[in-house]
Order: C-alpha cells, then structure tokens, then sequence
C-alpha cells in the first residue's frame, strides 16, 4: 500500500519539477545574449532613479550614463555657464562693496576733520554723496544679478535631473510608433499606425 503512495508522489514532484524548470531557465539571464524580444535596459543598467541622482549630483552625468551624450553635453555646458557667471557676479559683489566701503571712509573721515562727528549728522552728508550713491545703487544692481544667476543654477539642475529622469523611462521603450501604409481596394492609399508596448 505504500508503494502506489510514493510512486503517486514521485510522479507528482517530477510534474511539478518539470513545470518549473522552464519558467527557472527563463528567469536565468544569459550574459551577451538577450532572450529574443526581451527589453534591454538602458546603458550602465541606470534606473531613472539612478540617472536622475546623477544629474543632481554632475552635471550632463545622468544623461551620459544612459548613452544621451548630446543632451549632456547640452546640459553640462548650460550648468557650467550658469555658474561660472554667478561665481563672477559674486566677485563683482564683493569689489562693489569695497569700493563703496572705500568711498564711505574717504568721507568719513573728512567729515571728521571738519568736526563733524555726530553718526546722525555722517549718514545724512553721506546719503547726499552723489558718488557714494552711485556705488550703492551698483551693488545692489549686482546683488540682483546674483540671486537671478543663482535662480537660473537652481533651475537648470532641477530641469535637467527631471529630464534625465524622463530619458531613461523612455530608454526602456522600445519604438514607439510605427506608421504603415497600404493601397487600399478601393484605389486609396490605408494607413494603419501600430503601437509598441514593452513587455514585462
């Protein structure tokens, strides 16, 4: 009696084994050689994820390491520019204000030499100071070009991490448009448009 039991199990375990063989095999890449019609990943294997942590951190380094070389470049130099200008204008802050620091002292201290020593009295002559005002005006006019530059820095990065983030989705598509013309029986011409869906 115990014998058709094992047996009935032996036969059970061997279908069972046999069905989940080929489903394993399957699921067991093959190195060098993609099942036909599988998706294939982006270069480097980036996740969106991973392209758009890149763009974050380097600039055109996201779009590189899905091979979109030419919108990296694009971005590399748009980011490398935009900061390049807002490391000058942070240069022209700082040679501004030492030259309205310059001015101010220059008439502070003829000021004082004339007796005039009341800080209320200074800041009034001072604000009368035709060229004093003139360099004022100048650094703000280059505190204002700094925060524009810094909010250009910000945006380029965001844009370009969210378009390497949408470049690497569409990396894993495979075309996704193909458009088909045919003559028609009538003496037309049909036109049929196939979409491609990857697989999962």
């Amino acid at each position: 009696m115990r014998r058709p039991g094992l047996v009935t199990c032996a036969l059970v375990v061997a279908v069972c084994a046999g069905r989940a063989l080929p489903s394993a095999a399957q699921e067991i890449p093959v190195v060098g050689a993609p099942a036909q019609g599988a998706d294939v990943p982006p270069p480097l294997g980036t996740s969106p994820g991973g392209a758009f942590r890149r763009a974050l951190l380097v600039p055109g380094w996201g779009h590189a390491a899905i091979g979109s070389y030419t919108r990296g470049a694009f971005y590399a130099a748009a980011q490398t520019a935009s900061l390049y200008t807002l490391f000058q204008a942070r240069a022209r802050i700082g040679e501004a204000q030492e030259r309205v620091a310059f001015r101010q002292g220059v008439l502070t201290r003829g000021l004082e030499r004339q007796g005039v020593t009341d800080p209320d009295a200074i800041a009034a002559r001072l604000a009368q100071d035709g060229e004093l005002s003139r360099l004022v005006a100048l650094k703000e006019s280059r505190k204002e070009q700094q925060e524009d530059m810094l909010a250009l820095s910000i945006f380029l990065v965001l844009i370009s991490s969210a378009d390497a983030y949408v470049s690497a989705h569409l990396a894993r598509f495979p075309e996704p448009l193909d458009l088909e013309a045919s003559p028609s029986p009538n003496g037309g011409v049909e036109v049929g448009l196939r979409v491609g869906i990857p697989r999962r």
